[in-house]
């Protein structure tokens, strides 16, 4: 009888581990983005969540080490600063882990910042605007346009040699929001 309900442990002890599966973190269902506007060393980690939960965020060097970690208890989103001065140059990892799992965003810091002037401006035409770009070097950039309800409605990616100019025919648009990005983040956006 003893065996029996020893293999009768075991077999139930296999099913519950079988059901519930390996809990593993899985991608983090917030909303996570880091920019590095300026291009210097301080980069901004952006994080908004459907519900208040403790957030832990880690940097981790190329070599996979912890560089810097912390602890954020009870909230639902923030905005911080993370200044690599005094850090090599190089790839870095922040890692973000929450109740729903975590989240891993990849970056570069480098010592020499591409220097671009990033121009947005409203034309004297009803709903036309004009994006200019200069910059010291070639580069690419993205230039999305999203309507009143954040979506995405017009996205194109532009390679930059010195300087760049296009105007965007926003007519039919009341409302919408116009990014200029590059891979290093967020240059210049306007509201409208």
């Amino acid at each position: 009888m003893k065996t029996f309900s020893l293999l009768l442990a075991g077999v139930l002890f296999s099913t519950v581990v079988f059901a519930n599966g390996i809990d593993e973190p899985g991608e983090s269902a917030a909303s996570v983005a880091v920019t590095n506007p300026a291009g210097g060393s301080l980069f901004k980690l952006f994080y908004k969540a459907e519900e208040s939960g403790t957030v832990k965020v880690s940097i981790f060097n190329t070599k996979k080490k912890l560089v810097f970690t912390e602890t954020l208890r009870h909230v639902s989103g923030f905005l911080r600063p993370y200044n690599f001065d005094g850090l090599a140059a190089g790839d870095y990892s922040i890692q973000i882990e929450d109740n729903s799992g975590k989240r891993v965003e990849e970056i570069t810091y480098g010592l020499d910042r591409v220097e671009k002037l990033v121009s947005l401006i409203k034309l004297a035409d009803e709903g036309k605007y004009l994006i200019s770009v200069k910059t010291k070097s070639t580069d690419k950039v993205n230039i999305n346009v999203y309507n009143e309800f954040d979506q995405l409605i017009h996205s194109q990616v532009k390679r930059v040699e010195d300087n760049f100019a296009e105007v965007l025919n926003l007519k039919n648009i009341n409302k919408f929001t116009i990014e200029v990005s590059d891979n290093q983040g967020l240059l210049k956006s306007i509201k409208n």
